[in-house]
């Protein structure tokens, strides 16, 4: 019999009782089973807790527990901090995986010391669980094969979508971080930060990710609130790259801001991070200061 790494599947919960069976069963049909599955409610106000705590009951590798609503990062962080195993997979209580995703991202680990997270390629379900397409991911996805750049293309269109697509070796976490305090641009963040500390994310062309499309999605709740956020990963990226890529980079990454209306807001939070000691400087330490938030919210357009 052949023996695999341990790997942690981190599932944070809130209001999926529509979902949260699909999700877990996506889990359990894995080729390369997990070695714990934990799911951290974020005090859902239907039943979904219940319907997990039923699993559980049922799978002694389903570790659950519920706090009062804190967020998807902070709930993602404590179960992170939770989990016990070499490898650590995350996967949002509306979305799936493939049958073969822990395993293919395995072997991609496995075989390359040098790698550090793998995202792959995905496709779409709607509410209903038919497969959809999703033009915004198709064009985004094109732009970084055309400019070869992972974070130029990630600041353009996160086409990785979601930390749902990340799997990384625990230890990194520990060198580079955790979540940020960021409702909407906590993925992003994330990403860009492996990046800026030279981390390897190798991705996998093989769609191994189901991302569900629900009018419940975080990402549909307000585009300007998810603007201000994108401008706030992308100014904090580009104060810690400074001009370590040189001037044609700077350039580069311009016009991907211009494009997208952010180079405004981007130099507000340069002046921001100005006015803050450096070593308070952090890509969520705006939102402590109260007269910045309000003059932003009404900056963003």
């Amino acid at each position: 019999m052949t023996t695999y790494p341990t790997v942690s599947v981190v599932i944070p919960l809130y209001n999926h009782e529509r979902y949260i069976d699909a999700t877990l069963d996506s889990v359990l049909a894995q080729t390369v089973p997990p070695t714990e599955i934990i799911v951290v409610d974020d005090g859902s106000q239907d039943n979904s807790s219940q319907r997990v705590a039923a699993r559980a009951a049922q799978d002694p590798r389903i570790i659950t527990w519920s706090h009062p609503n804190q967020g998807a990062h902070y709930t993602i962080n404590t179960a992170l901090l939770r989990s016990s195993s070499k490898y650590i997979a995350i996967l949002n209580s509306d979305d799936c995986y493939y049958p073969q995703r822990i395993e293919a991202c395995l072997q991609a680990l496995e075989r390359d010391p040098g790698a550090d997270a793998v995202c792959s390629a995905l496709t779409f379900l709607d509410d209903n669980g038919k497969p959809c397409r999703n033009k915004w991911y198709e064009e985004s996805l094109a732009f970084y094969r055309q400019t070869n750049d992972l974070s130029l293309a990630l600041i353009n269109g996160n086409f990785l979508m979601t930390t749902s697509n990340l799997f990384i070796r625990r230890s990194v976490f520990n060198e580079v971080g955790y979540f940020a305090n960021l409702r909407y641009a906590h993925d992003l963040d994330f990403f860009l930060r492996l990046i800026v500390h030279g981390r390897k994310i190798t991705l996998l062309e093989q769609p191994l990710l189901h991302y569900r499309t629900h009018a419940t999605n975080t990402i549909s709740e307000g585009v300007l609130k998810v603007k201000l956020e994108w401008a706030a990963v992308v100014a904090f990226f580009a104060w810690q790259v400074g001009t370590e890529r040189g001037w044609e980079y700077l350039d580069r990454l311009t016009e991907v801001t211009d494009r997208h209306n952010l180079t405004r807001l981007i130099f507000f939070f340069f002046k921001q991070f100005q006015q803050t000691p450096l070593s308070h400087i952090t890509v969520d330490s705006w939102l402590s200061n109260d007269d910045f938030v309000k003059f932003m919210a009404g900056a963003v357009q």
